[in-house]
């Protein structure tokens, strides 16, 4: 897997399965894809909490 979180992973494999029509877009689909972009986010914002922590000297 990339540098990618898991929720842009496992949209990116659902964007890939509606692409090859093995699903279809729809309400809950789409529903679940705003909810995998508001999780990313959230994972993002952590990582980049994280990062920073570790650039802090230590006392």
């Amino acid at each position: 897997m990339s540098n990618k979180s898991l929720p842009a992973y496992l949209q990116q494999v659902l964007e890939n399965h509606v692409a090859q029509s093995e699903l279809t877009y729809d309400d809950e689909l789409r529903d679940l894809f705003e909810r995998l972009g508001k999780l990313n986010q959230t994972v993002e914002k952590l990582k980049a909490t994280i990062q920073a922590k570790k650039q802090q000297p230590h006392h």
